[in-house]
């Protein structure tokens, strides 16, 4: 597996391009009303671009000793398993996760899915170390609901990551006892920049060699 480097958060940085309008105003789930919206599913959904995050985002996640990665269906559904996928690839056991808005109606009326471990054991439980991902961050209320479901399984959350954090998060997730890390963010006006403590943490996670 080769490292990633600048030029593939460039490329997808472009890629990304594609998952914005510009031609509001949108209603958005928060409630807020922007003059850009951007549709996340566009790009992780798109196997070239999946694969990107897949392999960007995978070394800073076990940089921070997750065991698991997960988040809110359905934006970190696709995430995750290219994050595992691309862990698996590097020779690391990191299986996958997702929290519903609600639990179900139905069969085991469960909150989470999750991949059953060798052996049976459960992927959640007490003192499992999880990153969650997501692909857009606003005000954070919707992937606080995953971090609060996660917590009360006894799990503990090393770290958030998100793909793009919209102009308004103003940071509402920190603060929590875990670090929340973006690949890119928007001002706005809806342009997209990369974020570049992200790089360097990717830089850090992955050694040397990365991002030259």
């Amino acid at each position: 597996m080769a490292d990633v480097t600048r030029q593939e958060i460039e490329e997808l940085h472009e890629s990304m391009q594609a998952a914005l309008k510009h031609d509001g105003p949108y209603p958005l789930s928060s409630g807020l009303i922007s003059k850009y919206y951007y549709d996340g599913k566009l790009r992780t959904l798109e196997p070239v671009a999946a694969w990107l995050m897949g392999n960007i985002l995978v070394d800073p996640i076990i940089g921070l000793d997750a065991e698991a990665v997960g988040g809110k269906a359905v934006g970190a559904i696709p995430i995750a398993q290219t994050v595992a996928i691309a862990a698996h690839l590097r020779g690391h056991y990191l299986p996958a996760f997702y929290v519903l808005e609600k639990p179900k109606t139905h069969g085991t009326g469960s909150q989470v899915y999750q991949a059953e471990l060798p052996g049976g054991e459960e992927l959640l439980r007490p003192g499992r170390r999880v990153v969650l991902v997501d692909d857009v961050i606003t005000t954070g209320n919707s992937i606080a609901q995953a971090i609060d479901v996660v917590e009360g399984s006894g799990c503990i959350i090393k770290g958030v990551i998100a793909l793009v954090e919209r102009h308004e998060s103003q940071g509402q997730l920190n603060g929590r006892g875990f670090p929340v890390m973006r690949i890119f963010y928007t001002d706005a006006d809806g342009h997209l920049f990369i974020d570049d403590e992200f790089v360097r943490a990717a830089e850090r996670a992955a050694g040397p060699r990365v991002l030259s």
